[in-house]
């Protein structure tokens, strides 16, 4: 039971999952909400303070071009994380989150060619090992040749597991976090001081 739990993680884990979340903010607040509920950029421009006391911290950037956000240990790098990439659409007197939760597009890119391409060659091997069974030619470097790429097949999936399993607390750190921070209206902006009087200074009366 446990081996296809981690059969069906491993493999669901190139998938992305469709967000749609209610934001009572119109699009351009709710957009700054977000923007301001965001530590840093990147894990390297994280305070001192915030490196110190915090279990979690919130990096990315939220703008014109839209969101792309994760949660991450502040003293813990892994690129298996989860990203946020989203924008904001109008939604009555609201808005509402559109978007995916997911791996950087580039880390699906790179484990999907590097695991598809060492399993099209574990069977290729395998292949050509059958028929040199059959003609009689030489097996046993074929027989290397699959345990080698098994071997490396077997690290990749162990590599790309482990960075999931690490990544479970920030993930939910995150939805944690989206769903408090569009919840919660963003605080009104201070009153502007009064304006200047601009018209003419009458002198004072003599006493």
């Amino acid at each position: 039971m446990r081996d296809t739990v981690f059969v069906l993680r491993w493999i669901t884990a190139w998938r992305t999952e469709r967000v749609s979340q209610p934001c009572p903010l119109p699009p351009g607040a709710a957009l700054r909400h977000i923007h301001d509920g965001i530590d840093a950029r990147r894990r390297h421009l994280v305070s001192r303070e915030l490196l110190a006391d915090a279990d979690f911290v919130i990096l990315g950037r939220a703008d014109d071009r839209g969101i792309r956000i994760c949660a991450a240990r502040p003293h813990m790098s892994n690129d298996f994380r989860t990203h946020l990439y989203a924008r904001f659409v109008p939604d009555g007197s609201g808005s509402r989150l559109e978007g995916r939760l997911g791996w950087r597009p580039s880390v699906r890119l790179l484990t999907a060619t590097l695991s598809g391409g060492l399993a099209f060659l574990w069977f290729a091997i395998l292949g050509f090992a059958g028929r040199s069974l059959t003609t009689g030619g030489p097996v046993r470097q074929s027989l290397a040749a699959l345990l080698v790429v098994a071997v490396v097949l077997a690290v990749l999936v162990g590599i790309t597991a482990g960075g999931e399993r690490l990544a479970r607390a920030e993930t939910a750190h995150l939805r944690a976090w989206l769903t408090a921070r569009l919840d919660t209206p963003a605080a009104p902006p201070p009153p502007a001081p009064p304006a200047p009087r601009t018209g003419p200074i009458r002198p004072s009366a003599p006493g």
